[in-house]
């Protein structure tokens, strides 16, 4: 008579999970862990897609300064060479030869290298200063802001096409200054007007304006800009400042930025004292709000809003061109929300009057923001044409911190400790339908045994 053979057969009837159910939930097991793995990755999958669909909306570049720059040498010792300015009755006559030397050394000046060469802002102090030392000061680098009095052409010995261009005018403080350039940058200012230029100082120059004579220092540089008298920081915003602005739209035209409204409104957002706005009854910038300022810009102008949880898709600092505020570098990103993916537009642009971003505060993260919409402006989308997106001018970026909730960690710890007890519990009542199963399996073979010893065959 065969024995009775544990491993072939299953667990008697008095276990709670015969062999075929333990294996059923094993798989079943197995099946779960599949599963979120597969809901896992396939919202991971969903946030790559997403991550690339608002990259792609995003500005096709942005030109942030250079990390590196090389420094020209500049040749003092031709400028001093041709200067001759020793005495006055010099002064009013302008070399040929000191102009060239001028134009030569200065031909590789840039914004860039403002700050590596020591560069300088020229007022009536440092004026002076060169008019009194001018062998000491030789071939320094100054940036002159002027009015404009007077503009004339000079030939040039390179190019009869491309003349080079002399100006008389005055300093903000009241200060005479000469200027000689290579190239005007725009159309050729006429007096009244506001220039720059980032020139080397080449000799003392006068000349008789009106019956007096009118002495001054000669820069030369290779480019002149047209730019803004710098304005007092502004501490009430007129909304009267708007009243000719104009979202840019594709079918109505593209007018960019409104130098002065739009520094007028970064001025008031950077000289923003504490407990002027009362962030919390300002406008939240949720799906309703962003689509309002899309489609009635006009009526937001100048308006504060507020945005919580907000995700900041990019930020760096940007070189900041000409303007009436002397700000060099500014703060420019964009950002989203979640619940502006199903609507147009899906991304905003901003930038903020500081030149470096919070502690803490990283593009990639999630922030509050509050700030001031300034007007829909168009740019190019990385996939090239032309798109419209919301500008604001950022007032502050924190990190966002979600909310503490006792409740829901309580509930967090009362699910994780059921499922603590429900795990022990099912390896006990495993354990015990195990012990009871092997005690089944002894009982059967010790009574199969006793019929054997009893049979006729054992008899026998």
């Amino acid at each position: 008579m065969q024995l009775y053979d544990p491993s072939k057969l299953g667990a008697p009837s008095g276990g709670i999970f015969n062999s075929k159910e333990k294996k059923r939930v094993t798989l079943m097991a197995i099946g779960a862990l599949v599963l979120i793995g597969a809901v896992v990755t396939l919202q991971m999958q969903g946030d790559k897609r997403q991550a690339e669909g608002l990259a792609s909306v995003q500005e096709k570049s942005s030109a942030e300064l250079p990390t590196e720059l090389v420094a020209p040498n500049i040749d003092v010792a031709s400028l001093e060479a041709t200067a001759a300015d020793e005495r006055p009755e010099q002064r009013v006559v302008l070399p040929a030869e000191a102009l060239e030397a001028g134009f030569k050394a200065s031909a590789n000046i840039h914004d860039g290298l403002y700050a590596a060469l020591g560069g300088r802002e020229l007022n009536a102090a440092i004026a002076a200063d060169l008019v009194k030392e001018p062998k000491a000061n030789r071939g320094k680098l100054l940036r002159a802001r002027c009015f404009v009095e007077e503009m004339r052409e000079m030939p040039n010995p390179a190019s009869a096409d491309k003349p080079h261009f002399f100006l008389r005018g005055h300093l903000e403080d009241g200060a005479s200054v000469y200027l000689a350039v290579e190239e005007i940058v725009g159309l050729a200012p006429v007096p009244g007007e506001f220039v720059r230029v980032d020139g080397l100082f080449l000799r003392v120059h006068s000349e008789e304006v009106e019956g007096q004579w009118r002495e001054g220092p000669l820069l030369v540089g290779p480019k002149m800009y047209a730019s803004f008298p710098k304005i007092a920081p502004v501490k009430e915003l007129d909304p009267a400042v708007f009243a000719y602005l104009r979202d840019d739209s594709v079918e109505h035209g593209i007018e960019g930025l409104d130098p002065l409204s739009h520094w007028q409104l970064v001025s008031f957002v950077a000289n923003l004292e504490p407990n002027k706005i009362n962030w919390a009854d300002a406008p939240m910038l949720d799906q309703k709000t962003i689509v309002s300022i899309y489609e009635h810009g006009d009526e937001w102008r100048g308006k504060p809003v507020r945005l919580t949880e907000a995700r900041l898709l990019n930020a760096w600092t940007q070189a900041q061109e000409e303007n009436p505020m002397r700000v060099e570098h500014m703060i420019e990103g964009w950002f989203t929300r979640g619940d502006w993916l199903r609507t147009t537009p899906k991304v905003a642009r901003f930038v903020a009057p500081f030149d470096q971003l919070p502690s803490g505060v990283h593009k990639e993260m999630e922030v509050n923001l509050r700030g001031f919409f300034y007007k829909n402006l168009a740019y190019t989308p990385r996939d090239g044409g032309v798109a419209i997106a919301p500008f604001f001018v950022v007032q502050s970026i924190e990190p966002f911190v979600r909310p503490d909730s006792p409740g829901l960690r309580h509930m967090a710890y009362l699910v994780a400790g059921s499922l603590l007890v429900l795990g022990i519990g099912i390896v006990i009542v495993l354990r015990h339908d195990k012990a009871k199963s092997n005690a089944l399996e002894a009982e059967l073979l010790q009574r199969r045994r006793e019929r054997r010893k009893f049979s006729p065959a054992a008899k026998t």
